[in-house]
């Protein structure tokens, strides 16, 4: 659940109107025609000298790719002097590159994003019976997750479509399993609680495994990617918040849930308040990345005291059967 609002925003900011309305920089005529000169150069079969390095060469940067970055910051220079401010090139900020990888800041915080799951999993596993209803399913969601962030990782290392399809589908996975986590928590331990479990499960499995057919091989719609995201992330956030305002007096570690509602809405600012890279590097989305990294402690936090809770009401439960 904690991914949900950063990953609406994402959608509608870094997809929706990244190709709606397009970017400045890479529309300008200093760019265009810095762009053409290079590949005429450097790019066509009489080019022999001109050799990308080894690291660009790994991350598979193209003659095309390069001329493109190396064109991107003279133009950025250029609309700074005139006082235009710095614009968007192909729907993202100039970020300076490290060894290939484009965003060395997001890249980073996807890894810490991702260690915090595999963190936090060791530590349920400590402290939660394997018996305890929500045993198996965390870790399922520790996968998934752990997954999404793999492939944030590899999208913000190199910004490919492959890349960039696969960091959309691991969010939307993120966003529709959450969905599936409120649904079989809502009917847990309620009398046919494994079938509505089941056929939730399965409704929104087959969804995803459509999007994702779709997405794949039919056509990369983003507008609509932004409305069933949105969906998606209000059927949690509301669902959530009612089931939290319904037991935090009854369970005072309930309230570890809500606050993480809070905390994540808080995060998504970083999102909305989208502005150029400082230095180069750190832009509101890495920024956005570094400040969800702690949030899995939390989250894990209220997973063991709901698992441990459901355990206790089903030994109750035993004892009086």
């Amino acid at each position: 659940m904690l991914e949900v609002v950063p990953i609406i925003i994402t959608v509608v900011f870094s997809f929706v109107v990244k190709n709606v309305f397009g970017s400045t920089g890479d529309r300008s005529q200093m760019f265009y025609t810095c762009v053409q000169d290079c590949l005429a150069k450097n790019c066509s079969d009489s080019a022999q000298d001109f050799q990308l390095s080894f690291p660009l060469r790994l991350m598979q940067w193209t003659c095309s790719d390069e001329c493109k970055y190396l064109c991107m910051w003279p133009t950025v220079n250029w609309f700074v002097e005139a006082e235009i401010g710095v614009q968007q090139f192909y729907g993202k900020w100039p970020f300076v590159r490290l060894l290939g990888i484009q965003e060395p800041a997001a890249a980073l915080f996807s890894i810490l994003n991702l260690v915090g799951h595999v963190v936090m999993i060791r530590k349920f596993r400590k402290q939660v019976n394997p018996n305890a209803p929500f045993y198996l399913f965390t870790h399922v969601f520790c996968l998934i997750c752990c997954h999404a962030w793999f492939w944030s990782i590899l999208f913000h290392i190199r910004d490919v479509r492959f890349t960039e399809i696969m960091d959309y589908l691991g969010a939307f996975s993120m966003v529709s399993f959450s969905v599936y986590h409120f649904f079989a928590r809502l009917t847990a331990l309620r009398s046919h609680s494994s079938l509505y479990s089941l056929c939730s499960g399965i409704a929104i499995g087959f969804y995803f495994v459509y999007h994702s057919y779709t997405t794949f091989f039919v056509k990369m719609d983003y507008g609509y990617n932004m409305l069933i995201n949105i969906a998606f992330g209000a059927v949690n956030i509301i669902g959530w918040s009612i089931w939290c305002l319904k037991y935090y007096k009854k369970r005072p570690y309930v309230k570890q849930c809500a606050a993480f509602i809070g905390l994540v809405a808080f995060t998504t600012l970083l999102e909305v308040l989208d502005f150029p890279p400082l230095f180069w590097v750190f832009d509101a989305h890495a920024l956005w990345h570094l400040s969800t990294s702690p949030l899995a402690i939390f989250w894990y936090k209220f997973l063991i005291d709901d698992c441990n809770y459901l355990e206790g009401v089903v030994m109750d439960l035993e004892k009086l059967a």
